[in-house]
């Protein structure tokens, strides 16, 4: 078992992400995620904003994994408010005010709604709806798409979006995960300037594409078409792409946004990242399984 090691824990995958890395189908693998995640996600903005960030992001697994985790006949497993700060409060990666923000934004939304329990209507439980499951088992996937291609993975449910009871555990595997998740986005430092900004995964996969679809570097686009895509503003985008700037991952010279350059350091951080991805859902269908 592979011990892929952090500043202050390990993240204990099943199968090495370099394992991944180096496989022959990685790049095809890359792709098939980046223009899957893109189909799903591009031009909705509203899920665009709820999730696409840290924080949000975190706190939306986190609502998905205790509803996976929960038992209804033991009260200390409800996915009530309360529940749902504490889980991601420990995290660190959030305030109880800005879970009940994110709260208040997926119950406007119909995301998710809060509903009394049977035997103590005076207890609130959050129930996600089944438009937020049906989109969380697509990009799950996604994800198994990808791992299907390496030959390293369990073949049980690994095409297409999981059927209910697979979708269900691997969320309830994700719960305990969820501190090694946190600690796995941080552990890709260089993608920050993406990771930490609203929609800014969302402009990191359009650049990818937009590379792709050239000669791999140049990305002949513009910030207006990049704020357009994401629902975000101009600015915003602008600010997302000098960060990236000046941490070394693409290049800029034309006004406007025009004729972006990733360097190599940009692949080279995504393909890292996308490796891990699939070492971690290589590791949740595992322990679904199990």
């Amino acid at each position: 078992m592979d011990q892929v090691t952090f500043d202050d824990c390990s993240v204990a995958f099943r199968v090495p992400s370099y394992q991944f890395l180096s496989a022959p189908g990685f790049a095809e693998a890359r792709d098939g995620l980046i223009a899957g995640k893109l189909a799903l996600y591009e031009g909705n903005h509203l899920f665009n904003r709820l999730i696409l960030e840290e924080g949000r992001f975190l706190c939306y697994l986190a609502v998905l994994a205790l509803h996976a985790a929960q038992d209804i006949t033991q009260p200390a497993t409800w996915l009530t408010l309360g529940r749902l700060q504490r889980e991601v409060t420990d995290l660190g990666i959030a305030s109880r005010n800005r879970v009940e923000a994110q709260v208040s934004y997926l119950r406007k939304y119909g995301f998710l709604s809060q509903q009394p329990h049977a035997s103590d209507r005076r207890v609130r439980l959050l129930v996600p709806s089944s438009a937020l499951l049906a989109r969380d088992a697509r990009v799950l996937g996604l994800l198994l798409n990808g791992i299907s291609l390496f030959g390293l993975s369990p073949t049980e449910g690994c095409r297409g979006s999981p059927d209910a009871a697979l979708h269900k555990g691997m969320r309830r595997a994700t719960l305990s995960h969820l501190p090694d998740i946190s600690r796995l986005i941080r552990r890709h430092l260089p993608l920050a300037p993406f990771f930490a900004h609203d929609c800014g995964y969302m402009i990191m996969l359009l650049l990818l594409r937009g590379a792709q679809e050239n000669d791999g570097f140049v990305v002949t686009t513009g910030y207006q078409r990049l704020a357009t895509q994401t629902g975000v503003s101009r600015t915003h985008v602008r600010r997302i792409v000098e960060a990236a700037r000046d941490g070394g991952l693409v290049e800029t010279d034309a006004r406007g946004g025009h004729d972006i350059k990733l360097t190599p350091l940009m692949w080279h951080a995504a393909d890292r990242w996308f490796a891990d991805q699939f070492a971690l859902t290589d590791l949740l269908l595992r322990e679904a399984l199990d």
